[in-house]
Formats: structure tokens, C-alpha cells, sequence
């Protein structure tokens, strides 16, 4: 069955022309049910009333859809779409890229400006030297362990790779001394991430509160790093040299694919998007899953689960969005917390508002608290850099 938030996407691109020859196949597969080319024909009636959206600033969100869904005669009990996913569908077209100005009662006190940068990230040398690598000296520290800051369109990118060519090395040779490999750690605080480029050509993405320990070139038969938090990994193909992936609590070994790595000391949650891995006992030779894409392996405690996932939802902070399906508020301002560094405040600690919502990680956290609030589920007050969760 078409899951709620990919054709939610599919609509908002379409409205705002930017669907793809694919994308459009798909929608139009799904707009051959009658009962969803109405529901999609009275979005887009919505939508063609006013590119600003401005309109839908009191707009009851949840009762809107509850109505668009009875207009178009859809039962709940036949179809998958919940009214709860408010967010998910109808707020994606209202309040799609581009088009959030609107700003709400839920934020009442401007305070400081809370936002997100790739300041602050912390490189640490074999020596223990740190590095700050938004400071202006950092390109002529790094260039002493043959590392660069290139800009790329996904941020900037810390790179090893033109440091040993594009293959792992066996070690020094009488013909090319090399100097040893350094061991150097990648620190991402709070409210930061940054992204790395390793001497092989593996691309790994570092979300807020992580970090990443590495050589400063590969050796030997394996790559080998270690990594806490956060992080998305595109590894280079090489089936000569397996690369591992070392956590708290397993070890991950792959050739060449794609795979997310989710890390808090207790758990390790591996997620494969392509390719294939394996999932081990930490520091042991001992299998305990081998992975298919779309699959997912949760071990804790020595216990490893697979499950079957959609990795949308576990890819989107790499590719700038927040996606919550159907989250409590306070797995959402865990999220923001870590994002943003912030801290926050639960009202009422037994509040149960789940939010289904698809959102850009906005350089501002008003924009994301905007958003949230027309939902009517919640709302937010911001004293320094708390946020108070009320309703």
C-alpha cells in the first residue's frame, strides 16, 4: 500500500512543478482511484487560492482534512489515510518549501535567534590538538595531515581524499615512503553536523551530537572507524577491503553500499538503503544479521531485531528534513533538542499528542515551531534557549 507521507511529497512537488517523469508515473498511478483524484482535486483547489497561503493562518488543520476527506467520500475504515496525518498531506501543500511565511501565536518572545550551522565542528589530531574548522587557520592546520574543507551543495565536506589516491594503501614502499596514518576523531556537537570525506572516497554524514573516529588513511586489509550518534554512510566500493563500522554495542562490515548508523551507548540501530551488510557481536566475529535493503537491525543488550522499515523516514535528516510519523511530542523535541541545541520543557508531562509531519530543518527553529503549532496540538514558549512545550 502507497505510504501516506511519499505520495504527500509527491503531491507538494507536483503543485510546485518540480515533479520528476518518475514521480509523476507514480502520483498518476495513484490519482486512477476515483477517491483519491478527489481528495487531490480539492488540495489543489485549496492551493490554487493563493500561492502565499496566508489565508490558512486560523485554519483548523485537522477538522480541514477530517472535511476533505468526507467531501471526497472516503471512509477510514477502507482506505489507509488517517486524519491525523494532517501534516503529512495537507500541511506539505499549504505550507510546501518556499512558501513558509506564515508565522503563528505559538512563539511569543523572539528571545535569541535559535538556529543551526556548521560552526563549532571539532577536529582532533592523533597529537590531541584540536582543531576548530570554522576558524580561519584551520585550512593551514589541516593541510600539515594533508586534509582539506572543500564547499560542497551538501555543506561543507572535511576531505582526506587526494591524501592517498583512490585506493586503500598496503603501506610505505621503498619507492614512496608514506608517513604512518594518523588516528583522528571528528567531533559534532549540539546544534552542528558536518560531513566528512575519508581517504578511500567514503562519504559519511555526521548529524548533530556525533562523532567519528578515523585514520587519516586507510592501511592494511580492512577500513575501520568508529562512530557514536549519528551517521549516513556512502562507502566506496572495494571488495578487497571490507569496511567496518565499530559502535558501542556492534560492528557493521560492508564492501561497498549505503547504510544509516544509530548509536546513544545502549543501542545501535543500523538501517541498509543499498547494498548488503553484516551486523556482528562488538569486537567479535560472531554474525548476527545479514541485512537486505529496506531492513533494519536494532541490537541492545546483545540482542540484535530485524525489521523491514521505510527508510525515508531514517534518511531524512541527511537530506534536510525532519520526518515524525505519527511521534509523541516529546521524541520531537528530543530531535529539535539535539538539532538546535536546545533544552525543553513538558507542560504537561502526560500530554499524548502524536504529530505526523514531513518539515525543512530550517536554519531558524521558529519556522519548525511555526509549522508544528498549526497542527492545534500543541504550542511553544521560548524563554532564552528553553522551549516550554503547552498546550
Amino acid at each position: 500500500m502507497t505510504d501516506e507521507l511519499i505520495i504527500s511529497d509527491l503531491i507538494s512537488k507536483k503543485l510546485t512543478g518540480s515533479i520528476s517523469p518518475e514521480e509523476e508515473r507514480r502520483l498518476q498511478q495513484w490519482l486512477e482511484d476515483p477517491q483519491h483524484r478527489a481528495l487531490y482535486e480539492r488540495i489543489r483547489q485549496k492551493e490554487d487560492l493563493g500561492k502565499s497561503f496566508c489565508a490558512y493562518m486560523d485554519i483548523d488543520s485537522q477538522k480541514d482534512f477530517r472535511d476533505t476527506l468526507n467531501r471526497a467520500a472516503i471512509t477510514p475504515r477502507k482506505n489507509s489515510f488517517r486524519y491525523a496525518l494532517v501534516a503529512a498531506v495537507l500541511l506539505p501543500v499549504l505550507l510546501v518549501s518556499g512558501y513558509f511565511v506564515l508565522r503563528v501565536h505559538g512563539v511569543v518572545d523572539r528571545n535569541p535567534v535559535i538556529a543551526h550551522s556548521t560552526s563549532q565542528a571539532r577536529l582532533i589530531l592523533a597529537s590531541g590538538q584540536v582543531v576548530d574548522l570554522s576558524a580561519e587557520q584551520a585550512p593551514e592546520l589541516l593541510a600539515e595531515v594533508d586534509a582539506v574543507i572543500d564547499s560542497r551543495e551538501r555543506g561543507c565536506v572535511l576531505s582526506y581524499r587526494n591524501s592517498a589516491g583512490d585506493t586503500v594503501s598496503e603501506g610505505p614502499t621503498a619507492a614512496a615512503p608514506m608517513a604512518e596514518p594518523e588516528l583522528h576523531t571528528l567531533v559534532v556537537p549540539r546544534g552542528v553536523n558536518y560531513n566528512v570525506e575519508l581517504s578511500d572516497g567514503t562519504l559519511v554524514y555526521l548529524d548533530a551530537d556525533s562523532r567519528l573516529e578515523y585514520p587519516s588513511r586507510f592501511v592494511g586489509d580492512s577500513r575501520t572507524v568508529s562512530v557514536s550518534g549519528r551517521a549516513y554512510f556512502e562507502v566506496s566500493h572495494d571488495t578487497q577491503h571490507p569496511f567496518i563500522v565499530r559502535t558501542s554495542g556492534a560492528d557493521i562490515r560492508v564492501f561497498g553500499t549505503e547504510f544509516c548508523v544509530s548509536d546513544n551507548g545502549t543501542q545501535t540501530t543500523t538501517t541498509l538503503i543499498q547494498g548488503s551488510v553484516g551486523v556482528f557481536e562488538s569486537r567479535k566475529d560472531v554474525e548476527l544479521a545479514r541485512l537486505t535493503p529496506g531492513q533494519q537491525a536494532v541490537v541492545s543488550g546483545g540482542h540484535c531485531e530485524v525489521r523491514a522499515v521505510e527508510t525515508l523516514y531514517v534518511t531524512a535528516w541527511k537530506d534536510g528534513y525532519f520526518i515524525f510519523n505519527a511521534c509523541d511530542i516529546d521524541r520531537i523535541m528530543e530531535e529539535l533538542s539535539s538539532w538546535y541545541n536546545i533544552d525543553y520543557v513538558l507542560e504537561d508531562p502526560e500530554v499524548s499528542t502524536h504529530i505526523t509531519a514531513r518539515i525543512r530543518r530550517y536554519d531558524n527553529i521558529d519556522s519548525v515551531l511555526d509549522i508544528l503549532a498549526k497542527t492545534r496540538s500543541v504550542n511553544f514558549r521560548q524563554e532564552g534557549r528553553v522551549i516550554t512545550v503547552t498546550k
